[in-house]
């Protein structure tokens, strides 16, 4: 029994300390990556992947704003990883994966809500013509007689359309039987 106790303290002891063997073996940890970044402004010793990217995601903020650590923490686990750092421009901080740039959202944006207000507008103005039965325009066609803008219809002979003056005796009617006319 006393065996047993022992062998099941010893299991216990290696399960509880192989993590830390396991960082030890493999490098060190995020703090010392961090750390060692900081002393030499590169990394002087090997780390695992795992421990760079626990570096990169608990690097403390004046140590990330101040030094080139995150810059060299991710280089390093990119050339682990077995991937190019060319072309990336994270900063520490991401801008949620969008493909478009940020200005182009606000001008698409800000056409979206022109397109609608206008819309609303035009929907607004359409309901208060149905509304009145009709359109508010009163000045007619050319085919409306009484109308302001109507041209023909009216049965009075002297009436305002002829070239040059027609009132009684100015002599300028040239229909014979006319009233005005040298017949």
């Amino acid at each position: 029994m006393r065996r047993l106790v022992t062998s099941l303290a010893m299991v216990c002891a290696l399960s509880v300390a192989a993590p830390a063997i396991a960082a030890a073996q493999s490098g060190g940890t995020a703090a010392q990556a961090i750390t060692d970044c900081n002393d030499h402004g590169t990394l002087t010793a090997h780390y695992s992947a795992d421990a760079l990217r626990t570096a990169l995601a608990t690097m403390p903020a004046d140590v990330r704003e101040y030094t080139d650590c995150y810059d060299v923490i991710e280089k390093q686990l990119f050339a682990q990883l077995g991937t190019s750092a060319a072309g990336s421009t994270t900063t520490g901080s991401s801008s949620g994966g969008s493909v478009l740039p940020t200005w182009l959202i606000i001008v698409i944006v800000l056409l979206a809500l022109a397109a609608l207000t206008f819309g609303a507008l035009a929907i607004r103005n359409r309901r208060a013509e149905q509304a009145t039965g009709g359109p508010e325009d009163d000045q007619g066609g050319p085919d409306d007689p009484g109308a302001a803008g109507g041209g023909g219809g009216s049965s009075d002979p002297g009436a305002s359309g002829g070239s040059g003056p027609a009132g009684p005796g100015s002599g300028g009617g040239s229909e014979p039987g006319d009233p005005g006319s040298p017949d």
